[in-house]
């Protein structure tokens, strides 16, 4: 492989990782979605929490919506898990709360007695 399709093959990657996150933004950019980033900001610690947070927010949205159709009197159908459809879903959804989560949370930061508390030595 010379460096030129090498070149090619990291921006094709890089091209799908974008389209990915684009699909994932769109899919929290939504009254649920943005609820559910906000709530996870909220209660986020640290910025090295992101990752495990926007994961949790991931599983509270595939929960939400697996449990919709049930709150508006349909029948309960567990999700397609086994289909790489949905674990693409999921993982746009994850990049989206990551990106949406982050956001909130540096807001949440620069808001006196609302960032992360610091201990202070004496």
């Amino acid at each position: 492989m010379d460096m030129e399709s090498l070149i090619d093959a990291i921006g094709g990657f890089l091209v799908g990782l974008w389209a990915l996150a684009q699909s994932g933004f769109d899919g929290v950019n939504q009254v649920v979605g943005l609820i559910i980033a906000l709530v996870a900001a909220l209660m986020m610690p640290a910025w090295r929490a992101l990752w495990a947070t926007a994961a949790g927010a991931t599983v509270v949205h595939l929960i939400v919506q697996v449990m919709r159709p049930v709150m508006d009197g349909g029948a309960f159908s567990l999700p397609p898990v086994m289909t790489l459809s949905f674990w693409m879903t999921a993982l746009a959804l994850f990049l989206g709360f990551s990106v949406v989560i982050a956001v909130f949370f540096l807001i949440k930061s620069l808001i006196p007695g609302l960032g992360p508390k610091r201990a202070h030595a004496h």
